[in-house]
């Protein structure tokens, strides 16, 4: 029996370090949740102690419910934890400062734009007067229906035409608080003449353009280049220019943004400090009704858990993050001798990135095949084969290096002598058998050793399996693909065992580039995940920290559409509750996203089965189950099953 513990997979895995509290290993190897767990500031050695739900048992049971593979899971509390937690650090700060203002915290609706998303956004956060940001038309229509948390606030952001700003203004006659914001000095155009058709007073925020820059992946986005943003001249006209219109007073926001994910909490310093110069500014200028100050997103989430500047990771804590907050616009307030304002933040990313978790089984392994005993060679073999035969039957603790190299220059050798015509296609075999032998006998005897000294580096890579996945990248984890977002991935269950293969994964589509193959490791990525041998038998991986922007920027690769998502909450009874079930794309929904009619296609199979029967290539009951088959395809699942 191994002698591997739960424990030690959750070491493996780093669970402590990234998971926030939110998840455990169960003394059966089954990963825990605790969707309350970080609501208390609990620590992750007491987070197992409370509630938890049963991931597996969850995932068997949603099953039974008639779910499919694969799934993403949101976990309401979760929600409901991280958006109590921004609160509570900015709460802590404000007391702790005396700061005259609140915290006045908007959800960027662009981060995930699902209703069900928002809507609970919008109610766990109404104690805190959380609000929402729009950043376009269709964006501030959904924010206008479903935001009605009095004195919330909504931030209207992006490119504006005339009736984006109409409508933002008309809002207020429903109770919101929009403040509309100047990304662009002609959106003071459309606000003055939009304010006096209507005879509304507008809410203006100003978007100051800083010349600090971000940290981390999206650091070209910030900086006096950046997409949005007004200029110090910029900021000086549209004072005098509001100021021409009577409309003075109506300015009472100034916003920034330095980008998304901001790794490194001296940017958010330095930010802070050339904005509170520009907020004192703007009083002095004469705008004194300014009260908000809105820093934008850039609070970053700790995906490797290492507490690094490096572009999945933050080398600060969200408590520091509110803490430098309210320092900063405390001193330069008092400073200045002008009232402290509001602080603003549009946090997205460290609200919902927690709640989802995708979570998939693998259909298929391919992986090294060499056999225990490296074959035999004849008299009659090349010598390139005897070459590679000694260099396996010689391999040693104290060789290794050099026995690594020969293997190396024996599988090139044999590869140019077979394509030259001189190692038949039996010999090329042959070398291919004899070189993974020796590899694997090599990583063997420095597992023992304990580690992979430089030289060895591409050894992991030859060992490694690769494990196939019922699922999309570029659909569920589109990061993954597109910026090199490293995301948690681990197995669910079958935690009590050790896991002693090394793997990549790979998902359903045709393209390369969808794999995984940067996984978190002790101190920086590494790229192989360790994995239990499949047998066959079920077996589920995880994708976690998935909520924030991966469900809005899913790709339709291959045609395959989103995945079934369930909505689970723990209950009153000490249970869970499954609150809303959104099924995924079916085939034909998604071939209609294309411009492909599934009528007009089953008619056109259905000539061509025709054509086919009158030529005697198809009997009659062979053409009935074809169309059966294709009709029942254009409504299942785009993912595999393993029905049948």
């Amino acid at each position: 029996m191994s002698e591997w513990t739960p424990k030690q997979s959750a070491d493996l895995y780093r669970i402590a370090d990234w998971g926030e509290g939110f998840f455990s290993v169960s003394p059966e190897g089954n990963l825990r949740v605790h969707p309350r767990g970080a609501a208390t500031g609990m620590n992750s050695e007491r987070s197992v102690l409370t509630r938890s739900i049963d991931l597996p048992n969850l995932v068997g049971e949603l099953e039974r419910r008639g779910l499919r593979r694969p799934m993403l899971i949101r976990f309401s509390d979760v929600l409901d934890a991280r958006i109590e937690h921004l609160a509570g650090c900015f709460s802590e700060a404000i007391t702790e400062n005396e700061y005259g203002g609140r915290w006045r915290g908007v959800y960027p609706i662009k981060v995930n734009q699902q209703a069900h998303v928002v809507e609970e956004v919008v109610g766990f956060g109404a104690q805190f007067g959380v609000g929402l940001e729009a950043g376009s038309k269709p964006e501030l229509l959904i924010a206008l229906a479903l935001l009605d948390t009095e004195d919330a606030l909504l931030v209207c952001n992006g490119y504006k035409d005339r009736a984006y700003v109409e409508t933002a203004l008309l809002a207020q006659r429903l109770g919101r608080n929009p403040v509309i914001v100047v990304d662009r000095y002609s959106d003071i155009d459309l606000i003055v003449k939009a304010s006096a058709s209507l005879g509304i007073r507008p809410h203006v925020g100003l978007r100051a353009r800083l010349s600090t820059v971000g940290a981390g992946r999206w650091i070209e986005s910030s900086g006096e280049r950046s997409k949005f943003g007004l200029s110090a001249d910029e900021l000086v006209r549209a004072i005098d220019r509001l100021r021409a219109e009577g409309m003075l007073d109506c300015v009472e926001l100034l916003h920034f943004h330095i980008g998304s994910q901001i790794t490194s909490i001296r940017a958010h310093k330095e930010a802070l400090r050339e904005a509170m110069r520009i907020y004192v500014g703007l009083h002095r200028l004469g705008a004194e009704s300014l009260h908000l100050l809105d820093v934008g997103g850039g609070l970053g989430v700790d995906y490797l858990g290492g507490g690094t500047d490096d572009p999945s990771s933050m080398n600060y804590s969200t408590q520091e993050y509110a803490n430098d907050i309210i320092f900063a616009a405390s001193q330069a307030c008092a400073d200045a001798g002008i009232p402290e304002p509001d602080i603003i933040t549009e946090s997205g990313r460290a609200m919902v990135a927690h709640h989802s978790v995708l979570v998939f089984d693998v259909i298929g392994v391919n992986r090294d095949q060499s056999p225990a005993k490296p074959p035999a060679c004849s008299e009659k073999d090349h010598a390139v084969l005897h070459a590679l035969k000694e260099a396996v039957d010689t391999i040693s603790p104290e060789n290794l290096s050099e026995r690594y190299h020969d293997l190396l220059h024996g599988r090139d050798e044999a590869a140019s002598l077979f394509s030259l015509g001189y190692l038949d296609l039996p010999g090329r075999a042959k070398s291919e058998t004899l070189f993974h032998a020796g590899c694997r006998r090599i990583g063997e005897i420095l597992a023992q050793l304990g580690g992979t000294p430089e030289g060895f580096e591409d050894l992991n890579a030859l060992l490694t399996d690769t494990y196939f996945g019922n699922f999309s990248i570029f659909q569920s984890a589109p990061d993954a693909w597109a910026v090199k977002q490293v995301f948690p991935v681990m197995p669910i269950h079958r935690l009590d065992e050790e896991p002693s293969r090394n793997g990549t994964i790979v998902d359903l589509t045709c393209d390369s580039d969808g794999r995984l193959d940067r996984f978190i490791g002790e101190h920086e990525e590494q790229p192989t995940l360790r994995l239990h041998p499949w047998n066959g038998s079920p077996y589920f991986l995880a994708v976690f920290l998935v909520g924030a922007y991966q469900e809005i920027l899913g790709d339709l690769h291959n045609l395959f559409g989103d995945t079934d998502a369930v909505h689970v909450r723990l209950d009153d009874e000490g249970g869970y509750e499954v609150e809303h079930l959104v099924e995924g794309d079916a085939i034909a929904e998604v071939l209609s996203y294309v411009e492909y009619d599934k009528r007009a296609l089953s008619e056109r199979v259905r000539r061509t089965v025709e054509k086919a029967l009158r030529a005697g290539r198809i009997s009659l009951e062979d053409s009935a189950l074809l169309r059966k088959r294709y009709d029942q395809g254009l409504h299942e699942y785009t993912y595999l099953s393993d029905e049948g």
